[in-house]
């Protein structure tokens, strides 16, 4: 079976996950986790893109990123894994891939669930049980969003700057919106949708995005509004 085309809108959110070839191991060292933390930040400046959340695992990393539209995503994702490819191979003395293959990605809707996406990537290291405390983990964008501590890869989404006008407001009220927000079953359903490439949000968000696109938008529908050709081109 053709595999389905991505779902990209421009300036709309997206949730990316990509992982270790046969789940192995690709950030071992603070070295390695520094690095690809620099590649990140070298993709974002040649393309016209925003992070907002991210962490940084032993055999994968999260993202929640809004592209300016696909073409920009690609310039992203292709200049990140790239750099990251040349500095792992040289450092073990070593050729081919390094990564399973095509980035898992879903769309999200940002006015309902765009804090959940932010849990769900920052308390990763919690949920494997790398860490018992979420802020003793460094390698994630939670020291900036709840702590304060400046982080040159994050840009601070607007929904996240509506939690305060003054930064220590922001930090307090994503910490008790952080722990206030129940995750039980948010967490597999993200997991479903990104690996499955659909879309995360409510119904009405699935119907807006329908007519956008040509390819089902959830699990259980198919189809699309196939005369939205401009849109249509953003999937892929």
């Amino acid at each position: 079976m053709a595999r389905l085309p991505r779902i990209v809108i421009p300036n709309q959110p997206l949730h990316i996950m990509h992982r270790g070839n046969n789940r192995q191991n690709i950030f071992e060292t603070d070295e390695d986790m520094q690095r690809i933390k620099d590649d990140i930040t070298a993709a974002l400046s040649k393309s016209k893109c925003q992070l907002h959340a991210y962490v940084i695992m032993t055999n994968h990393l999260h993202l929640l990123i809004t592209p300016a539209d696909k073409a920009q995503l690609a310039i992203f994702m292709q200049s990140m894994a790239n750099r990251y490819v040349r500095y792992f191979n040289a450092s073990r003395q070593r050729t081919g891939t390094i990564w399973e293959g095509r980035y898992k990605s879903c769309l999200i809707d940002s006015e309902t669930y765009l804090f959940i996406l932010y849990k769900y990537i920052e308390m990763n290291p919690v949920k494997a049980n790398m860490v018992k405390n979420i802020e003793d983990y460094k390698w994630s964008s939670y020291a900036h969003n709840a702590l304060g501590q400046t982080d040159g890869l994050i840009t601070e989404h607007q929904q996240y700057k509506r939690l305060g006008k003054e930064k220590d407001l922001r930090y307090k009220n994503y910490r008790a919106l952080f722990d206030a927000l129940e995750m039980s079953e948010q967490n597999k359903q993200i997991t479903e949708a990104t690996l499955r490439g659909v879309v995360y949000g409510e119904k009405k968000f699935h119907t807006k995005i329908a007519k956008l696109v040509d390819r089902p938008t959830r699990l259980a529908l198919h189809g699309g509004d196939r005369k939205s050709a401009g849109y249509r081109d953003q999937a892929g």
